[in-house]
């Protein structure tokens, strides 16, 4: 099983030389394959893969299943299938990927929340959160 993540960076909330270990270490803890970026910001950090552009960061990750996840997707994350080969593709605040950069054959999953609010959960949160579900189904890259 591969997975990877990918995220939009939060220029102006936050700066990417402070949000990548935000990044970084739910990926490593969660035996992510690979993590990318966009748009280029410049910082040197040799776990990360940068693209100026979504739609190349997309691209380049076609090889596995992408599964956007944003508050609007239809499937609630508790009744959500994990694919086998996933790239999860997460937004900003204020900036969501999906659906704009959707096609037919990825997924699109969300979590309600407890108190029933949206949006409220930073995308390095909701990672952690989408991998511990994948890892509890028996999807994660140890086989278990």
């Amino acid at each position: 099983m591969s997975v990877g993540v990918g995220g939009l960076w939060e220029l102006g909330w936050s700066a990417p030389i402070s949000e990548a270990d935000l990044w970084r270490y739910p990926a490593r803890d969660f035996a992510v394959d690979r993590w990318c970026m966009s748009p280029v910001s410049g910082i040197f950090n040799k776990h990360v893969v940068e693209y100026e552009h979504v739609e190349d960061l997309l691209e380049a990750n076609r090889d596995l299943t992408i599964v956007f996840v944003d508050e609007h997707a239809e499937v609630e994350l508790g009744d959500f299938e994990h694919p086998d080969d996933a790239f999860y593709m997460f937004g900003k605040a204020n900036s969501t990927p999906y659906p704009h950069f959707a096609r037919d054959g990825d997924l699109a999953v969300r979590f309600d929340t407890v108190s029933g609010t949206q949006g409220l959960v930073w995308p390095h949160q909701a990672l952690a959160i989408v991998l511990y579900d994948r890892e509890v189904k028996g999807r994660g890259n140890n086989g278990n």
